[in-house]
């Protein structure tokens, strides 16, 4: 079902590229204007540095194994940070990121929010400048199992029951990350991707400011050649 999953993504991704590149001349002039002219060449570049960087970030995730788990509801859910403070993929990769209080302030109002459904704010902000397309970072948010059903008798039968869950559920999403990974590094989807993040970054003039000056500062001074 991943692999169906991952293949569908990528027609999207194709789909919504051909969907920019047709777009009427209206459409066009109905946007609002840029302050100045993009260079498309350095956002790109850009862009592929915080996608590799976020990558690195997502690997480290999935071999650590410290993974959400749904106590809240039977089902399938989308949690931002359980009960344990185990944070989701997405919000991981935000903090790493220097987003801490953007994901705290998350969990704590909206603990159970889809990125599918986010359309403004300085979550969806954060995803246009992630080197990730929106679609991309819904693949990575996995809605995690029922773990827990609340038992006041047999607690120690309960616990290994729930220990049990946990192990399946970890070991599930660790599979899933894995295909992840490995479809996000292929040349073709991470090209397009790209070059859809430029697309839908270029019209945030506030945006790209803020990528220039982070990733300027990111860059570590250049040694003599005395040193």
């Amino acid at each position: 079902m991943v692999r169906h999953a991952l293949l569908s993504l990528s027609a999207v991704v194709a789909l919504t590229l051909c969907s920019v590149a047709a777009a009427a001349p209206e459409q066009a002039a109905a946007e609002t204007p840029v302050a100045a002219p993009v260079d498309r060449a350095t956002l790109r570049k850009q862009l592929a540095a915080q996608r590799k960087q976020n990558l690195a970030r997502l690997h480290r995730y999935r071999v650590n194994r410290v993974f959400p788990h749904n106590t809240y509801e039977e089902g399938m859910l989308n949690v931002w940070t359980d009960a344990e403070g185990h944070l989701c993929a997405v919000a991981t990769m935000m903090k790493a990121a220097g987003q801490g209080q953007l994901v705290e302030a998350t969990g704590r109002d909206a603990n159970f929010v889809r990125v599918a459904d986010v359309t403004s704010g300085p979550l969806a902000d954060w995803v246009l400048t992630s080197g990730f397309t929106q679609e991309e970072v819904v693949m990575i948010q996995q809605p995690t199992d029922e773990e827990v059903r609340v038992m006041e008798a047999e607690i120690r039968r309960e616990e290994r029951r729930i220990a049990r869950m946990v192990r399946r559920e970890d070991a599930r999403l660790e599979r899933n990350y894995i295909a992840i990974e490995r479809v996000l590094k292929e040349p073709v989807l991470a090209d397009a991707g790209l070059d859809l993040a430029v697309a839908r970054l270029e019209k945030r003039p506030d945006l790209i400011a803020a990528l220039h000056a982070s990733v300027t500062k990111a860059v570590p001074a250049t040694k003599t050649a005395r040193e």
